[in-house]
């Protein structure tokens, strides 16, 4: 079990304020981590609260302000709250959840909440809006004002420095892993929340809430549906866990790149939300491993679970320009300018490829899949990416309509693994290749050599399918 220590890594205090002695509740600000357990940030939380003798208040928000706000990603978190709000009440824990349906119904509601807290804890997290949101928050608080990290296995501050490339990383990670690879420790809340609690907004009864209904009154983009296939939550993100390892884990090594089989584990979204840990998932497969499971099997899921994904947060935590073309490594900017005569074949419009218009058929299916399910086959996401790159001589425009196509469409947009996952296409954590027609030394993919390698016509079929439940 991990408990907190003094000066413990995952801790970071955003101001220099002390606690207040006449707060009536810590305040955890749940932002990333969506889950009512197996939280560190929690964890700390109702351990401060214990140590105060004061009850813990759990606030979670969804604004319609912020950037992508649609019914996909209301729905999901709304789904997922439900869930929160009664694993909470069974753990004795007050959860507030606000709604607002417009940008002005939203505002000070945090400033108001802060000036009762004795402190106030939130999720470190390296992208979106979240840190400017929490140093904003952290300037403005009366009390002190912390964030835990949970978002990485190995806490994100023992890789300081922006690493660049996977090999770099990694044996630093697995000998960090042999401490953090491990439960974490949650205390029960020793206080319970006063009844009446009054609130500067109006918290929705999740338990009796018509979530279509309201996200339906919501000022956000109705234009980007729900998935019914992912429903928000810990519970069905433990159930498609415990599936994966189940009947998909032992052929993953083979499986993951065969756009014919459905070899993933379709787990970042849940990821990318918190409503599962990059730990609980990893334990999983140590366990599975301990009955026997294959290495062979298991590493290269691990690979990407772990090295990887570390990988894409430290380019996120290091690199304010993390979700733009500047930050790809300058080598790759200067092959890909030399080349951009090549790359002047087609005229296309972010619209066109919103809309699944290109002229390459599996850039499309990938497209559709994208708009019907929130994800993409994982080596049909890189070709996606890839083709983009050649169809654009401006790779700073290329690069804008792909994080574009997918912090809109992806359930798990606006990530650090959907940048690094993007940035990758232009040369990011990779190295010079032999010099090729529109990639210069960039690495190469296109649909020929893909095709050669793999077979694409389940996919294409399934994608028709895909397209229909996209409106396309």
């Amino acid at each position: 079990m991990i408990a907190f220590q003094p000066s413990d890594p995952r801790v970071r205090r955003l101001n220099d304020r002390p606690v207040n002695a006449r707060g009536d509740f810590v305040l955890y600000w749940s932002r990333v981590y969506r889950r009512g357990h197996d939280n560190a940030a929690l964890a700390f939380a109702i351990e401060r609260a214990n140590e105060l003798g004061l009850p813990c208040l759990v606030y979670e928000e969804l604004r319609p302000d912020s950037p992508c706000a649609s019914d996909r990603f209301h729905t999901f978190v709304l789904e997922a709250a439900r869930e929160t709000s009664a694993i909470l009440a069974s753990r004795g824990v007050a959860h507030a959840f606000f709604l607002p349906r417009t940008p002005d119904e939203g505002r000070d509601v945090i400033a108001k909440l802060s000036a009762r807290a004795a402190m106030i804890v939130s999720d470190e997290f390296p992208t979106y809006i979240v840190p400017a949101q929490n140093e904003a928050a952290a300037k403005r608080a009366t009390c002190a004002y912390v964030t835990v990290d949970d978002c990485v296995v190995a806490p994100m501050s023992l890789f300081a420095k922006q690493e660049h490339a996977a090999r770099t990383l990694r044996p630093k990670l697995w000998r960090a892993l042999e401490t953090w690879l491990a439960p974490i420790e949650e205390p029960e809340p020793r206080v319970a929340m006063p009844a009446g609690l009054a609130l500067p907004f109006g918290p929705l009864d999740l338990g009796a809430a018509d979530i279509p209904a309201l996200v339906a009154t919501c000022a956000i983009d109705h234009d980007v549906p729900p998935v019914a296939e992912l429903p928000g939550g810990s519970r069905a993100a433990e159930a498609r866990l415990a599936r994966f390892v189940a009947r998909k884990l032992a052929a993953y090594a083979v499986d993951r790149n065969d756009p014919s089989r459905d070899g993933a584990s379709h787990l970042s979204p849940y990821l990318h939300f918190g409503m599962i840990s990059a730990r609980k998932i990893a334990l999983a497969v140590r366990a599975w491993m301990d009955d026997g499971g294959a290495a062979d099997a298991a590493d290269p899921f691990l690979e990407q679970l772990l090295v990887r994904r570390a990988l894409a947060f430290n380019f996120a935590r290091s690199n304010p320009d993390h979700a733009s073309y500047a930050s790809v490594p300058a080598w790759a900017k200067e092959t890909l300018a030399a080349r951009a005569g090549d790359r002047q074949e087609y005229a296309l419009t972010l619209e066109q490829l919103a809309a699944a218009k290109s002229p390459d058929p599996i850039w499309n299916a990938a497209q559709a899949e994208l708009r019907a399910r929130g994800v993409i086959h994982g080596y049909a996401r890189m070709l996606w990416g890839k083709l983009v790159v050649s169809w654009f001589a401006d790779p700073a425009e290329a690069h804008a309509i792909l994080v574009e196509l997918n912090d809109r469409y992806a359930l798990d947009g606006r990530d650090p693994d959907g940048y690094a996952n993007i940035g990758w296409c232009f040369g990011l954590h990779d190295r010079p290749w032999p010099n090729r027609p529109k990639f210069g030394t960039v690495r190469t993919m296109t649909t020929k050599s893909a095709a050669n390698k793999l077979d694409f016509d389940a996919y294409l079929d399934r994608a028709r399918a895909w397209r229909d439940l996209a409106g396309l």
